[in-house]
């Protein structure tokens, strides 16, 4: 993940939630792929959000190379706790990101909208990125996603400082067990949502796609009309091919980006 001082976030973003899929026995081989693609997912903003047990691995294997890394949960407040991972000791190790209410933690967990604010919070007051998750647990009409998504987004959004960086994860829970994304349209009415409710924010604020993503997935909602900034990446981020196809489309929309950016040279000063 590039970035320009503590608090900027590059224009495209890709991210993937390992989960509990790698150790201290396979993530050699992955992170060694990474690296050989790492120019590409360095200008996709790559980030890897790994389980705790391999922060230290990462920091040595992902050194110098431009790909993000982070981890996947934080303790939410300054007290010592046990068993948990505080925003200190995570930037201590050099962590650039965490992720923040994941679904699975708040179905199994019982983590709350507030518990979820209050980590992001504690991500920030420490200078990592928090990539806050959100989305609908049922499928159903884009009215209730865009409601469910908003209600989840609003503690986040009083409690965290309108200057801090901030990722969103639109991820609805349900798509996991569907094998499919959600509705393009969907996915444009609950992005464009996002991007309202954040419209006073100072702070770099990206809007990425995540659940059951793969390959083309991105190019079709953005043609439906989705203001994504980039995707959360699942087991594709395991399949070589799936990878750097979906990589492909994340440098497709930077190029667009970077195009669309440029000054027209007809309307040079004279």
């Amino acid at each position: 993940m590039a970035t320009t001082g503590s608090r900027a976030l590059p224009p495209v973003m890709s991210c993937t939630n390992t989960k509990a899929l790698l150790d201290h026995t396979t993530f050699p081989a992955w992170a060694d792929a990474l690296r050989a693609e790492a120019p590409a997912l360095f200008r996709a903003g790559f980030l890897a959000l790994l389980p705790g047990p391999l922060l230290d691995s990462a920091a040595r294997a992902f050194a110098g190379t431009g790909i993000g890394w982070g981890a996947q949960d934080v303790w939410p407040d300054s007290s010592p706790p046990t068993g948990e991972l505080p925003a200190e000791a995570l930037a201590h190790a050099g962590c650039q990101a965490v992720m923040c209410g994941h679904h699975e933690r708040r179905r199994r967990l019982g983590e709350s909208d507030t518990d979820v604010a209050g980590k992001a919070a504690a991500a920030a007051g420490q200078d990592l990125v928090p990539v806050v998750c959100v989305g609908e647990r049922e499928e159903g009409p884009a009215a209730r996603a865009v409601t469910a998504v908003l209600d989840q987004a609003a503690p986040v959004l009083e409690t965290l400082p309108a200057d801090a960086p901030l990722v969103w994860l639109y991820e609805p829970a349900w798509t996991g067990g569907a094998g499919a994304p959600a509705p393009y349209p969907q996915i444009a009415e609950v992005t464009a949502a996002l991007r309202e409710r954040c419209a006073g924010r100072t702070g770099d604020t990206r809007v990425l796609y995540g659940g059951a993503v793969t390959p083309g997935v991105l190019t079709r909602a953005l043609a439906a009309g989705a203001g994504l900034d980039g995707v959360g990446i699942g087991r594709a981020a395991h399949d070589p091919a799936r990878r750097a196809a979906v990589t492909a489309e994340l440098l497709d929309l930077l190029a667009s980006r970077e195009e669309a950016a440029a000054p027209d040279p007809r309307k040079a000063p004279t």
